[in-house]
């Protein structure tokens, strides 16, 4: 059998509640917990307003960056062919 990828909640029960249009096999199975990362939506902000700093201060120190640098930054950062 494959593996079954999923994420699911766990409620205060210790209940794992499995998404809709999930089906499991009966029987025994072997069950890995990984939890969740996912992102701080408070820490979103802040690292989006130090991503706009960082952008300017790129554009302060040379300002002279290539206008295609978003469509070419694998040919700028490791030298594969432009786009």
């Amino acid at each position: 059998m494959e593996a079954i990828h999923f994420q699911a909640e766990v409620g205060s029960d210790n209940t794992i509640r499995v998404p809709e249009g999930i089906t499991l096999p009966s029987g025994p199975l072997t069950i890995t917990i990984v939890p969740c990362t996912a992102p701080n939506k408070d820490k979103i902000p802040g690292t989006w307003q130090w991503l706009q700093e960082m952008a300017k201060e790129a554009e302060r120190i040379n300002p002279d960056l290539p206008s295609d640098m978003a469509a070419n930054h694998d040919y700028y950062a490791h030298g594969k062919p432009r786009k």
